[in-house]
């Protein structure tokens, strides 16, 4: 299974950040993040910027926690989880070779 979006009724900013706080503790990069679905064309430049936003959020605390405990934290690990996060974990998954259970 892979995790992708928020349902439409998780519009509300705060329960967006809330359960994408969480997806990013208990996930990592292992979902792709988006801040809801736009169900109109009209609402899509305004979710992506918030949804843009809010990922900076999420990962500069993430970052700034990671930093406090020794960690050194690259360009390139920025870049790798922001690319896993809008699409590359996706893509991965849809690599995988899935078994079938009996």
């Amino acid at each position: 299974m892979h995790l992708w979006g928020s349902w439409w009724y998780a519009g509300l900013p705060s329960l967006v950040a809330q359960s994408s706080a969480a997806r990013l503790e208990l996930l990592g990069t292992q979902f792709t993040f988006t801040a809801s679905s736009a169900k109109l064309h009209d609402q899509l430049i305004y979710k992506w910027r918030h949804g843009r936003a809010l990922l900076a959020r999420l990962l500069t605390k993430k970052y700034a926690g990671l930093v406090e405990r020794g960690w050194r934290v690259s360009r390139g690990d920025v870049r790798r989880d922001v690319q896993r996060l809008l699409g590359g974990a996706y893509e991965e998954f849809k690599r995988k070779k899935l078994c079938s259970v009996r």
